[in-house]
């Protein structure tokens, strides 16, 4: 991932670098800017951005301008800001702008850490998507065949949250029952074991390839509780998530 973070105060630049470095440390460049001139000087050399994470009131260009004019040239780039509680008329509207999502100062660790997992989980759902569409290019397509992919996208995109039958029913317009047995029939397997396979799999890459405490990588894969989620590790994989980590 391409990742650009604006923020004019150094320390918590690189705290929030740190951050991200832990939850994404492969395949990953980031950049940093200290105001919003230097991010956009930054961002006209780019074909390609991921994600900006930028704070809102800066010097010269503040983070709204910013994304006003980074959308211009990078309409498909998310941006998430960061803002303190007594700016929440700013937040509000970069909101207009199309921002994907926005933390309050003082930046919790586990908060950024299940934002930058849901960005990552889209940015993966789509690309996969466009390669299951190039596949099908010019045959007919199955209509439950379709609501089937775009509720395992709806799946991986929110992992961190509820993901209930009626929270996924509502989103492809379907009966909750209906749409239960439809997953079942296509599929062979039911709609909260796939989730609970997916929350698993998340868990596993999360430990192999981050340093996040195990309390917080059950946050982000939608445990709250995370002795729990522990206990169903152990069920499912035959050791406990530390023991999984070390072995690894």
């Amino acid at each position: 991932m391409n990742i650009l973070i604006v923020e004019d105060e150094m320390k918590i630049r690189q705290g929030l670098r740190r951050i991200v470095e832990d939850v994404i440390p492969s395949g990953l460049h980031i950049a940093e800017a200290g105001n919003g001139r230097e991010a956009l000087e930054w961002l006209r050399m780019q074909d390609r951005v991921d994600l900006v994470i930028t704070d809102i009131r800066m010097g010269e260009i503040n983070g709204i301008e910013l994304i006003k004019r980074a959308k211009e040239s990078h309409p498909a780039t998310p941006f998430v800001i960061i803002s303190g509680y007594d700016e929440f008329e700013y937040a509000r509207e970069a909101l207009r702008y199309g921002v994907c999502d926005y933390l309050l100062k003082p930046i919790e660790r586990v908060e950024l850490a299940g934002v930058l997992q849901k960005i990552s989980d889209q940015r993966l759902a789509s690309q996969q998507a466009g390669s299951d569409e190039s596949k099908e290019a010019g045959q007919p397509d199955d209509k439950d065949r379709l609501i089937i992919r775009r509720v395992k996208e709806l799946v991986g995109q929110h992992l961190s949250q509820d993901i209930s039958l009626p929270f996924l029913a509502e989103r492809v317009y379907l009966h909750p029952k209906y749409l239960s047995d439809m997953f079942k029939r296509a599929t062979g397997q039911n709609l909260s074991d796939f989730v609970t396979e997916r929350r698993m799999d998340k868990a596993r890459k999360l430990l192999r390839e981050t340093t996040l405490k195990v309390a917080e990588v059950a946050v982000i894969c939608g445990f709250a509780n995370h002795k729990y989620f522990a206990s169903l590790f152990k069920m499912q994989t035959g050791c406990t998530p530390t023991e999984y980590r070390d072995q690894k």
